[in-house]
């Protein structure tokens, strides 16, 4: 076994401590970062299932005699969840009126619902247009 010298070579556990202190301060900023930008990739397949089905409901409106009365999701070919299940979908229709919704099924407290009508208006639970 050698001995270790004066020379010896490695890192003191303050220089450790501080390093672990940056990369503490690094992560508490870059999480709620990271959480946000997958939110705002989540609410993207909201956004785009409501349009699809909002295509769907004029092609729906054309096919039955200019009327939106009877239409559902199943009969549209959708499913009640979105592709990748962050949202579910509903449909209220009436004969000259409808009104598409997704709720997501994860926790975001700023866009928690969007919703669609047949004049393309949109609005959501939070700020219209950071949802949007």
């Amino acid at each position: 076994m050698q001995q270790m010298t004066g020379n010896a070579c490695g890192f003191s556990l303050l220089e450790l401590l501080i390093v672990l202190a940056i990369i503490g301060i690094l992560a508490s900023v870059a999480y709620p970062m990271y959480t946000h930008a997958i939110a705002k990739t989540r609410r993207t397949e909201a956004k785009i299932a409501l349009l699809h089905l909002a295509n769907r409901m004029e092609i729906y409106y054309l096919e039955n005699n200019n009327s939106y009365a009877g239409a559902s999701l199943a009969n549209l070919g959708f499913n009640k969840k979105t592709d990748k299940n962050f949202y579910i979908l509903s449909l209220n229709s009436t004969s000259h009126h409808y009104q598409l919704m997704a709720i997501a099924t994860f926790a975001d407290a700023e866009c928690s619902r969007f919703i669609l009508d047949e004049l393309g208006k949109k609005t959501s639970t939070g700020n219209l247009q950071q949802c949007w």
